[in-house]
Order: structure tokens, then C-alpha cells, then sequence
């Protein structure tokens, strides 16, 4: 496991490390999503971290880079309570699947 942000406040599985390769998600985009990200709760105890319209804007006008904004975006972390981050994949487009339980 390796550190993802500079402040070491999330870690990167080796899980989430693969993924990253196969899905061709760069660093610099899970770093964006997981400093300046909405966290939403998630199935067993973990967050999800997604980027906000209104974040996209005031990351805009604060000169960020456009690309990188436009990339990170399109990227969902999960984070388990520990602040490892499990894994991370790219926004469906559509309709989401619906939530089914174990019962």
C-alpha cells in the first residue's frame, strides 16, 4: 500500500492500484476526487468520493487544469474507514443500477 495524497491521508490498496492500471485512471485525477470530493456513503462501511458541478466550478475558477478536472470527474473512489481506498472506476453512463439487499 502506498500513500495517495501528499498529506498521506488516504491510502492506495494494491487493489485499487490494479484497477487504476486496467481502467487507465490517472493519479492526478483519484488525488483531485479524494482532496476536493463529495463523500457519500457506501455499501459496507466505506465512502464514495465523487466531484460536485459546483466543486468542477470553483476548482475552474481557482486555475486549475481543465483537463485534469474534466478527467477526474468521470472517477468514483471508494474508501473504507480506515482511509485505504479500495477501489476506484470510472462513472457509468445511464441509468444506475438499483440497490439490492442480502435479504
Amino acid at each position: 500500500m502506498m500513500a495517495v495524497c501528499a498529506d498521506a491521508s488516504f491510502v492506495l490498496s494494491n487493489h485499487a492500484a490494479t484497477r487504476m492500471a486496467q481502467r487507465s485512471i490517472r493519479r492526478a485525477s483519484l488525488e483531485l476526487v479524494l482532496l476536493h470530493g463529495t463523500r457519500v456513503k457506501a455499501r459496507h462501511d466505506c465512502d464514495e468520493y465523487i466531484l460536485s458541478g459546483r466543486t468542477v466550478r470553483h476548482l475552474t475558477a481557482a486555475g486549475l487544469d481543465c483537463e485534469t478536472i474534466a478527467a477526474a470527474t468521470k472517477v468514483r473512489a471508494i474508501v473504507d474507514a480506515a482511509g485505504n481506498v479500495v477501489t476506484c472506476y470510472h462513472q457509468r453512463k445511464g441509468r444506475s443500477r438499483p440497490f439490492r439487499s442480502n435479504s
